[in-house]
């Protein structure tokens, strides 16, 4: 510390949170605060003393400005509340400008066993050794720098990664003007169960709908516009039944005249669902045999099994009070399995 100019951190919460120094009036206050800069300046450092001696009440007097009266008045104050402290020689001092003064000390006994103070002391691991002492060669005034004895391995230049293949992009379009049914889509479309009137029918209506209606407009691919074209054969037949036989002879199973029909029980707990007019029991149930006590509902084909399952099988299960699974099997051989 500079003796001279002494410079400490000073804690203003400190000095405003103190019980003992809040208890004393503020003449008391501002007498320790010229007592604290009496202890900055002595030595040892904390002490309020003069060549190492206790300061008397007249010291202070002098030093401070004031009487002697006062100053006796003011430490008997300060003295009672607590604020300073004595040592055995009777020198006031300040118990936090003595603590942190020591621990100021210690920090600087450690600092100068650190890295720095050795390298600047070539003590330790950076004193001078008979290698790195001796003087330069005459060949010049620099030392000459050792040769390497590892050798770097040659730069290899990177590799850089393949470049990426673009996905091509699939290609979206409308239904335009002169668009016509594939013989792809009438073949799926025949497979469940559509005949061909209503094939071009409903062709005729997708062809309105999203080449001039309010689906104008609308791009897909062309896997997304075959998906569309099944999802609207599967609309119709949920809201009318009997649509792929309208306008001809359908390859849909009807049913036969040496058939017997459904059993008139069957047929009165099917009526009372909403969802079994007379067109869906004609267009989906008839062709179908029915195993009640099995579980098992027959259907001619794939399509007309699934279509079952996902439209009607709630509606069969709360009727009947059971639920069924759907198995694929042409009509004679489901009444030769259930006799």
């Amino acid at each position: 510390m500079n003796v001279a100019n002494p410079w400490s951190k000073f804690f203003w919460n400190d000095w405003e949170n103190d019980p003992s120094l809040r208890l004393c009036s503020f003449a008391a206050q501002g007498f320790w605060m010229r007592l604290l800069c009496l202890a900055a300046k002595s030595n040892p450092t904390g002490f309020v003393a003069v060549a190492g001696r206790p300061c008397s009440s007249t010291d202070i007097a002098r030093l401070s400005g004031v009487s002697e009266q006062e100053v006796e008045s003011l430490l008997g104050e300060l003295s009672r509340n607590g604020v300073f402290s004595r040592d055995s020689q009777g020198r006031i001092y300040c118990r936090r400008m003595v603590r942190d003064n020591r621990k100021r000390q210690k920090l600087r006994q450690n600092g100068a066993k650190g890295g720095q103070a050795s390298f600047l002391n070539s003590k330790g691991i950076f004193a001078l050794t008979e290698q790195n002492a001796e003087q330069p060669s005459e060949q010049g005034s620099e030392p000459q720098k050792p040769e390497s004895r590892v050798h770097k391995p040659e730069s290899i230049p990177p590799v850089s990664p393949p470049a990426k293949t673009a996905k091509p992009k699939t290609e979206v379009c409308a239904i335009t003007t002169d668009w016509s049914l594939s013989e792809d889509w009438r073949e799926v479309a025949k497979t469940r169960g559509w005949s061909d009137a209503a094939i071009e029918q409903q062709a005729m209506r997708f062809k309105q709908y999203f080449g001039f209606g309010k689906g104008s407009g609308i791009r897909r691919s062309e896997k997304g516009w075959r998906q569309a074209w099944l999802n609207w054969l599967d609309r119709e037949l949920r809201f009318h039944p009997d649509a792929a036989t309208v306008g001809g002879k359908t390859d849909a199973p009807v049913v036969l005249p040496d058939y017997p029909p459904l059993p008139d029980a069957l047929l009165e707990k099917l009526k009372r669902h909403y969802a079994f007019n007379a067109s869906a029991i004609r267009r989906w149930l008839e062709p179908c045999v029915f195993d009640i006590d099995g579980g098992i509902i027959f259907a001619p084909t794939g399509f007309h099994a699934s279509y079952l399952e996902n439209h009607y099988g709630d509606a069969l299960t709360r009727t009947l009070g059971r639920s069924f699974k759907f198995l694929v099997k042409p009509r004679e051989a489901a009444y030769g399995a259930t006799n």
